[in-house]
Parts: structure tokens; C-alpha cells; sequence
């Protein structure tokens, strides 16, 4: 209890030191203050920093800048530091900000697999004052293509890329597109079954254009089983069907879905892919779905009851019989009835077992078995 004590009047004074120091007419050794980013990672020492380059002259900035340039590396893989190497990407003039991206020429893959210096390299290619920098940044970026865009803090690096828009100056412009298609041909699958790679998929789906994603789209589409039964691929499936803007990829992948209704509709991460296809397919999708599960397959029962009683089927068919329309919300209903005797047994099929005798009383039908 005595240690905390006698730290809190220490760190109060430490504040009031750094607000006496904000005063334009106060002596500071900015070397000093950058000591105690980089070797103690002090907090207070890079919010004063910060500060007073919003209000600093410009003699003042020079000298902060002098004092950064030496450790620039360093502030910007800090905790703390790099929220002061972003500010003076900001405020800096164009060409401190070109001899901050000089100390970072031949480090882009460090930094951008790097917790911190990820948000500094961001900031950096906003901040950049041209092209033909940028672009030498982005190209450093093309030395290790397959780690990069599945790491958790290199993914969002990629993004960034992928929105960056480029002048008409084609000698500056990177080909972005056909460098990652190129080390990623084969590997599409791999990506979207990633946490990360998902999102950077499905990013690039909504900001390249279509010549340059078709080999991501053509990949994805030819292992949609695949990827729709993975715990991050399925989104990648249900961004497709929601907003592909060829309509025949849309085509493609409803198409899978409906060929294999009832074993997507039993997949932990598959049924959501089927529930989103419901969602967006329309009513002639949506009958197609239900005629098809109402199907009997040869010697087995209809897959509709096999999905009544499935760990993951029974919300698809829940959802089934609360959107069909009344003639195949009845004809459902009647053909699940006659496994009540099964369904109220199983864990998951009461679930439908109760949700049809519902609405078997809401409409009044008492009579069974199915007349075709």
C-alpha cells in the first residue's frame, strides 16, 4: 500500500513537468524524451510529444523531427512510439515524411506483420507524397505474398492496398492484382478457410475489378464445397450469393446449394451458407429448396426429416416452415407429422416436432398422411 502511495504524487508530477513543458518557450531535451519512449516506453513522454507537434513552431518541429529520425525504426514498433511516428506522418512536412519512409525502405514486410508498426505503415502509404514512393513501398510487399495476407496484422495492410486508388502514371502503379494471383494461384482455398484470409477475400471481392478477381472468384467457385463447409470460408460462400456482380457466379453457387441441400443444411458452418442462400434466392429458389428436401431418395425417407432431427438441419427447417408460403408450409408440416413419433424423441427434432403441431392447429388440419 506504501508503494502505491508514493508513486502517485511521483507520476503527479511528472504531468505537471510535461505541461510546464508545453510552453513554446520551454527548453526540452527531445532526445531525452524519445530515451524514455523507446527503452522505458513511456506513455507520458509520447503524449507530451504528441502534443506539442500540433502546436510546435516550425523550428520546434525540425528539432522533434531531428530527435525521431535517429530511433524512427524503433518508435514505430513501440507501443507508444508508434502513435508519435503517425502524428508526425501528419503534421510532418513532405520531406520529413520521405526521410520517415526511407528508414522503413527494406523493413515493409517487418512492419507490416508487426502489432504496431502495421498502423505506422498504414498511415504511411496514406501520407505518402507520391506515387512512385508508394508504389516501391507496395513492391516490397511482393516478396512474401503467402504469409503476409493470412497474418492477423499483415491482412490489414493488404486491404489498404487493395482500396488505394493510382494515377494515371502507369510506370508508378504496382500490379498488385497480378502478383498476388500469381504466388496465390492454387492457394485461394487455403486463404478462405483462414480467419484472416477470408476477410481479404471477400475485400477483394468488393474493390477490384472483375478482370483482375476472376482468378479468385474462378478458384473459389470451382471448391465452394469445400469453402462453404469451412468456419471462415462459409462467408466468403455467402458473400458471393449476396453480392457477386456477375449474376452467373450468384447462378453457380445457389446452384450448389440447392444439388446439395440437405448435406449443407447438416453442416455447422455450411448452414449458414444454405440460410443465407434462402434469405436472398427468392421465391422460386426458395420452392426449389423445399421440393427438393420433400424428395424421397430411393429406399431412405425424405432428407427433410433427416434435417428435422440434425444438430444444425433443425434451424434451417424451422426457418423453412415460418417463411414458406401456406401451400408448402401445410405440405411440410403434414409430412413431418407423420415422424412426430421419431422427432419428439430426438434432441433436436422436438424443437420442429413443436413448432409444427403450432401450426398444424393454426390451420385447423388434423388429417394425415399426404395426398400428392
Amino acid at each position: 500500500m506504501q508503494k502505491q502511495a508514493s508513486g502517485r504524487p511521483h507520476q503527479s508530477s511528472q504531468n505537471a513537468e510535461y505541461r510546464r513543458k508545453l510552453d513554446k518557450n520551454t527548453a526540452v531535451d527531445w532526445e531525452a524524451m524519445i530515451d524514455k519512449i523507446v527503452q522505458r516506453g513511456d506513455q507520458q513522454a509520447s503524449l507530451f510529444l504528441q502534443q506539442k507537434l500540433k502546436a510546435a513552431t516550425d523550428e520546434q518541429k525540425e528539432a522533434i523531427f531531428e530527435a525521431i529520425l535517429p530511433q524512427a525504426y524503433p518508435l514505430m514498433t513501440s507501443r507508444f512510439g508508434n502513435f508519435l511516428v503517425q502524428r508526425l506522418f501528419e503534421v510532418g512536412s513532405r520531406q520529413q515524411i520521405a526521410a520517415l519512409i526511407s528508414k522503413m525502405q527494406g523493413r515493409i514486410v517487418s512492419l507490416t506483420c508487426q502489432p504496431f508498426g502495421c498502423h505506422v505503415l498504414q498511415k504511411a502509404l496514406d501520407c505518402c507524397p507520391d506515387e512512385a514512393t508508394r508504389s516501391a513501398m507496395v513492391h516490397e510487399l511482393f516478396e512474401n505474398i503467402s504469409e503476409t495476407i493470412t497474418h492477423k496484422h499483415a491482412c490489414h495492410i493488404w486491404q489498404k492496398v487493395f482500396e488505394m486508388q493510382w494515377g494515371e502514371e502507369e510506370n508508378h502503379v504496382p500490379p498488385v492484382m497480378d502478383r498476388v494471383n500469381q504466388a496465390l494461384q492454387g492457394k485461394w482455398t487455403r486463404v478462405a478457410l483462414d480467419e484472416t484470409g477470408s476477410l481479404v477475400i471477400q475485400h477483394i471481392f468488393e474493390n477490384i475489378n472483375e478482370q483482375d478477381k476472376r482468378p479468385v472468384l474462378d478458384e473459389v467457385l470451382d471448391n465452394i464445397m469445400v469453402i462453404a463447409r469451412g468456419q471462415w470460408g462459409n462467408w466468403v460462400v455467402q458473400h458471393i450469393l449476396e453480392q457477386a456482380q456477375d449474376s452467373r457466379d450468384r447462378e453457380h453457387a445457389f446452384r450448389v446449394v440447392l444439388e446439395h441441400a440437405a448435406g449443407l443444411s447438416m453442416d455447422q458452418f455450411a448452414s449458414k451458407v444454405v440460410e443465407k442462400a434462402l434469405r436472398t434466392g427468392g421465391p422460386v429458389f426458395l420452392e426449389q429448396f423445399m421440393e427438393k428436401i420433400m424428395l424421397k431418395q430411393q429406399q431412405r425417407r425424405e432428407p427433410l426429416i433427416d434435417m428435422a432431427s440434425d444438430q444444425y438441419g433443425n434451424y434451417v427447417v424451422q426457418w423453412l416452415i415460418n417463411h414458406a408460403g401456406t401451400e408448402h408450409q401445410v405440405k411440410m408440416c403434414r409430412l413431418i407429422k407423420r415422424h412426430m413419433v421419431s422427432l419428439r424423441g430426438s434432441k433436436y427434432g422436438q424443437r420442429v416436432a413443436f413448432l409444427v403441431e403450432k401450426v398444424l392447429r393454426s390451420q385447423e388440419i388434423t388429417t394425415y398422411p399426404i395426398h400428392q
